[in-house]
């Protein structure tokens, strides 16, 4: 007799049958778990909550005509006048809608005096952003922006031909609108002065280098709070620091009180950076998402900081676009 043999293998049969149901059953399981993380990890990356580990290209958005990278000269005709402009767009152009810069020379000066002096284009190709550089008209190249002891400074509506050149620069390059600022050096500097004034629905915030104001007919108008940086040099002889009666070219002090009043700062201020002939101060309890800076050079000169023969504490490029580059419309 075998009484024990058939239960043994019936035994071992159920055995052999239960591990294979197991095995079966965990990797269901595992795979369900795979699954189930792959999925909300997916979601989490669609929301933005974390970024995938794969890298990312961003797409090509821009919808404008193609240009050639680096400089070209464009014109437009504004107020009956034939107007130049010199662009510059930075390597990385071409893909998205880039932040731009208006640079407005000096008196007597060329576009491409003010590209070389500022060194602007290097500072743009390195962050990623357009410059143009306006062409000023009459016999020096001047600009529009107030009056002097001898009546206006500039005989052309620049005002008109600003907004010309920033439609014509939506409708044909790959501009960020709400990434659009506004600098200038000595009557240049009052050139940005007269835009924030009167174009400031347009501009995100200006900065000036050693400007040279001039009282605005009708004054100031801004129509919102404005970030405003002024740069100016103590001992600046041809747009003084305090100003010149003779001319009517207005004080720094009393320019930097017309933008303390109209971006509706408190009195208190901070020194937040001193070194070498360099003080900077700060109104920051102003309009939501508004500042007032202005830097002093003590012993500067008519210059844009940065550039040869001046202070090199401070690059005036470098520190302007640092400025810009908090500000959106």
């Amino acid at each position: 007799m075998q009484p024990n043999y058939v239960p043994r293998k019936r035994s071992s049969d159920i055995r052999h049958v239960l591990g294979i149901s197991s095995l079966i059953f965990s990797s269901l399981l595992l795979l369900s778990i795979a699954i189930y993380a792959f999925n909300a990890r997916q979601a989490l990356v669609a929301n933005g909550s974390i970024l995938p580990s794969f890298p990312i290209h961003p797409s090509v958005t821009c919808k404008t005509p193609a240009h050639t990278l680096g400089d070209a000269t464009d014109t437009l005709v504004s107020g009956g006048l034939k107007r130049t402009f010199l662009i510059h767009l930075a390597p990385s152009y071409g893909v998205q809608p880039q932040a731009l810069v208006i640079a407005y020379h000096g008196y007597s000066w060329l576009a491409a005096g003010m590209e070389h002096t500022t060194n602007m284009s290097a500072e743009a190709d390195k962050a990623g952003f357009i410059v143009i550089y306006p062409q000023g008209v009459d016999q020096p190249p001047s600009w529009n922006t107030g009056v002097g002891a001898y009546g206006p400074t500039g005989d052309a509506d620049d005002i008109q031909f600003t907004s010309d050149m920033l439609s014509y620069m939506q409708q044909n390059y790959c501009v960020d609108t709400y990434h659009v600022y506004a600098t200038g050096f000595s009557l240049g500097g009052g050139m940005a002065y007269r835009v924030a004034c009167a174009l400031t629905d347009k501009f995100a915030a200006v900065g000036t280098v050693s400007g040279a104001y001039y009282p605005i007919p009708g004054g100031c108008s801004a129509s919102r709070p404005i970030p405003i940086m002024e740069i100016h040099g103590a001992a600046d002889t041809q747009a003084p620091y305090d100003g010149n009666p003779n001319l009517r070219m207005v004080a720094v002090n009393d320019y930097l009180n017309g933008w303390l009043a109209r971006d509706k700062c408190a009195d208190t201020h901070d020194v937040f950076f001193q070194q070498g002939d360099i003080a900077a101060t700060e109104w920051t309890h102003c309009a939501p998402g508004v500042a007032v800076v202005h830097y002093r050079v003590s012993d500067g000169g008519h210059n844009w900081p940065g550039s040869p023969n001046t202070t090199h504490v401070i690059d005036a490029t470098t520190v302007l676009w640092a400025f810009f580059s908090k500000y959106s419309l």
